[in-house]
């Protein structure tokens, strides 16, 4: 396996790769190689990967896995971050907007408690958190 040093754009779900930032600017890209498509891909820190430093993985829906290496840790905790939001961005807008909505929580049972003779219903409240005594 070879490395080579390459400009990498992450754009609408797709990560595409020019020779360098004028390639990207004029729109050539490496080798006139198609994007890749983020669409179910998988993205994580090749931390079993000893050859290189900084290196992450990225597995794509049809298995492909490519490795890529940053320049330091910082830029590769940002990589991850970015492919792994641009995945998630595809999962969301793929999904019908009547699912994307907020959900609400439905109503709590109106099951009538037992009467007791001159005591009022007192309606009870639940907390998440610890009362004070």
């Amino acid at each position: 396996m070879s490395w080579i040093s390459l400009y990498c754009v992450l754009k609408n779900g797709e990560l595409s790769f020019y020779k360098d930032a004028k390639s990207f600017t004029s729109l050539i890209t490496y080798h006139g190689e198609e994007p890749f498509n983020l669409k179910d891909a998988f993205c994580q820190a090749a931390s079993g990967y000893k050859k290189k430093k900084h290196v992450f993985r990225l597995r794509l829906s049809n298995g492909s896995e490519w490795l890529f290496q940053c320049k330091d840790e910082d830029e590769l905790e940002k990589w991850i971050e970015a492919v792994t939001a641009a995945v998630e961005s595809i999962e969301v807008s793929k999904t019908p907007e009547t699912q994307r909505r907020a959900q609400t929580l439905p109503l709590p049972s109106t099951r009538t408690p037992e009467a007791s003779p001159g005591r009022k219903d007192k309606e009870k409240r639940f907390s998440f958190f610890q009362k004070k005594k």
